[in-house]
């Protein structure tokens, strides 16, 4: 928030290393998940909030159950690139990178949660977003309410729900909780 980088050069960064390389290591990894295996991807409740701050129109693509991986992409890279053209509020845009980034996540996993189900119900793997909450690290700083273990614990618990297990699933959990999207 308090960055003096411009605002299109946080939109670009952040959306590269929090969504895109998401995106790119899934990509590769998925096809060899192994049965039963599980997934975990890191978002953060602030996707949430940035939801909220979307226009209408944006949080129903963004919530819709139909929504494709292309489509999302597309989205994610046109925030970025009106950001660029200084128009990303009046497209609707809420002013956080971080949380647009964290939308994408969440939706890429809800998108991929879904891909599993139509093409390897079988495999019984399991794929969630997550928030591990606001942690004591470099970028939350001292004051955040949770130490690294704590903000370790729904990882941890996603990452190894046993094998009966068929849920959660396509799901965005906080405090080991699901949470409405």
């Amino acid at each position: 928030v308090h960055d003096t980088t411009p605002f299109a050069v946080q939109a670009e960064v952040t959306l590269k290393t929090n969504f895109f390389a998401t995106r790119n290591v899934c990509t590769e990894l998925l096809p060899l998940m192994k049965p039963y295996g599980r997934v975990v991807n890191v978002s953060s409740m602030v996707s949430s909030s940035a939801l909220r701050g979307c226009s209408q129109e944006l949080q129903q693509k963004f919530r819709s159950d139909s929504i494709t991986e292309d489509e999302l992409v597309q989205l994610m890279a046109k925030f970025v690139e009106d950001t660029k053209r200084g128009v990303h509020d009046k497209e609707g845009w809420p002013n956080t990178a971080y949380g647009v980034s964290k939308i994408g996540v969440t939706v890429l996993s809800r998108i991929q949660a879904r891909l599993l189900n139509e093409q390897r119900k079988g495999d019984h793997i399991l794929l969630n977003a997550c928030c591990p909450g606001w942690v004591r690290t470099d970028m939350a700083g001292p004051k955040a309410t949770k130490s690294p273990d704590e903000g370790a614990e729904t990882p941890v618990y996603l990452a190894l729900l046993p094998s009966s297990a068929d849920a959660p699933h396509g799901q965005f959990v906080s405090d080991k909780t699901v949470k409405p999207w």
